[in-house]
């Protein structure tokens, strides 16, 4: 039976949804785990209206920042769009940058042939690097970290009014330094299982000058895949200590970059 309560909605509650709906929706559909392809469309919908009916009450929408005209309509739009890109894709970097060092220490182990499908973008991608990728996740999701991308969506109506997203020089900024952290975050990552596979290839090396009789070629590479893949296990003692770092300066970070896109 229908809530009575619904019924008696008003347009101005109606527009209030909508704009909210503009901003957690695609925020919902570019955000790590719950943006995934794998997640149906149907439930990303479902989500997106229930986080905004339950927003709408408590955050400060005013529905006068609805444009009225086709084109005004679809700048707003677009820079809610790029609002909720721009925090989605600053946390995803953690998420790469996993991938990034999975697929590096593949290559190493002579593994580059042998990939996987992954489930949240839909490309072939490193067996090391969806290891990873999926401790990653389970530790993104144990300590409740998607709660950071609700507080800050919550907290963004009062930083960044609807439609008034600004894309200063700091905010380019901490993208591109956001960049460049992903990169030194994989080096981070890939360094313990890396570094033994390196070795591994150097001890082969002079095996393979000092005895040339036995087969490097056969030998090796069983070797280089045995040492990358005890490595990436003893690793992971050092990976949960450093996901857990990385996810707690996104916690500290994330909001502030929503802030910048106020001016």
């Amino acid at each position: 039976m229908v809530d009575p309560a619904l019924l008696n909605w008003t347009i101005s509650q109606f527009l209030t949804v909508i704009i909210i709906m503009i901003r957690v929706g695609p925020l919902l559909f570019f955000m790590p785990v719950i943006g995934s392809t794998s997640v149906p469309s149907q439930v990303k919908i479902l989500v997106t209206v229930a986080i905004a009916m339950i927003l709408a009450p408590t955050v400060p929408v005013n529905i006068s920042s609805l444009p009225e005209t086709t084109l005004g309509f679809a700048i707003f739009v677009l820079s809610e769009i790029c609002f909720a890109g721009t925090l989605a894709v600053f946390a995803r970097m953690i998420f790469a940058a996993v991938q990034v060092a999975g697929q590096m220490v593949g290559i190493q182990m002579g593994m580059g042939m042998a990939g996987v499908m992954d489930p949240q973008s839909g490309t072939q991608v490193s067996m090391i690097g969806q290891f990873w990728y999926i401790i990653a996740i389970l530790i993104f999701l144990s300590i409740n970290g998607h709660h950071i991308f609700f507080r800050t969506l919550a907290d963004s109506y009062s930083w960044v009014r609807p439609g008034t997203l600004i894309l200063s020089q700091a905010s380019y900024e901490g993208m591109m330094q956001g960049v460049s952290h992903m990169f030194v975050l994989s080096v981070k990552i890939m360094a313990p299982a890396s570094a033994a596979v390196f070795f591994s290839h150097v001890a082969m090396g002079i095996i393979a000058k000092t005895v040339p009789q036995i087969p490097i070629l056969i030998v090796g590479m069983p070797l280089n895949i045995g040492v990358g893949l005890i490595f990436v296990g003893l690793s992971l003692a050092y990976f949960f200590p450093l996901m857990l770092t990385q996810f707690e300066m996104l916690g500290r970070l994330l909001p502030r970059l929503a802030m910048g896109l106020g001016g």
